[in-house]
């Protein structure tokens, strides 16, 4: 019997670890969408026309400044042209490596890390809610085998209530596996936006740096600033 109540002690923390797992995944989809829609800038035209005045002008700290500051500060477009513009002394192909770095360490993961911990959510739910079931299902027949009238009321009680780790575990994951798709694709689409934006942006430190080498109307470098 001492057992047999140990195992529904465990059964029940086995109920507050889903219980806390499924706090840490929404606190983290929260926190990802916050993030994104942070580093998504809603006007980069205007943005972009900015720091082009700023760099013909030759006032680049100006521009520094100003990506550095609201409501420009947060997104990753303007973090990413300060990085360049700190650097535009090393020359066109050195910064794209930069950029390259500055994204991925800077910008998306910390986002990419969320990310992660949203998939381990997805994986463990229905594993931690089966581990509850079985706990619960030994603890109800361990009774059962102890006792010397079986109540058909209070088996089916237990059983229920183990059924409902198990179910509890795919009610967290479902969800989640939801979220963390949406997030992922929303997390693309800065990727790729960021990507155009800062071809605009290059075309304009291009234009600043070497002015007898303007590309032609409408072209731009047919390598991509982030490699997927």
């Amino acid at each position: 019997m001492q057992i047999t109540k140990i195992i529904d002690a465990f059964g029940y923390v086995i109920y507050g670890a889903l219980a806390l797992l499924a706090v840490w995944g929404f606190y983290n989809a929260i926190l990802l969408y916050r993030s994104l829609s942070k580093k998504a800038l809603n006007q980069p035209a205007i943005f972009l026309q900015q720091v082009r005045d700023f760099t013909q002008a030759s006032k680049i700290d100006a521009a520094i400044a100003m990506c550095q500051g609201p409501p420009y500060w947060h997104s990753a477009l303007a973090q990413l042209v300060a990085v360049a513009l700190k650097n535009r002394d090393k020359g066109i192909s050195k910064i794209k490596q930069i950029l390259v770095m500055e994204f991925h360490t800077e910008v998306i993961a910390g986002m990419e890390n969320r990310l992660a911990s949203l998939a381990t959510i997805v994986r463990m739910g229905p594993l931690l809610g089966l581990l509850g079931t079985v706990a619960s299902m030994i603890g109800a027949f361990g009774r059962i085998g102890g006792a010397e009238k079986v109540n058909s009321q209070a088996l089916a009680q237990d059983i229920s209530l183990a059924l409902w780790a198990t179910g509890a575990g795919l009610l967290i994951a479902t969800p989640m596996m939801i979220l963390a798709n949406d997030i992922h694709a929303r997390l693309r689409k800065l990727r790729d936006q960021t990507e155009r934006q800062l071809q605009d942006f290059l075309e304009i430190l291009e234009e600043v740096e070497s002015p007898s080498q303007r590309p032609g109307h409408g072209q731009r470098s047919s390598r991509a600033v982030l490699p997927r």
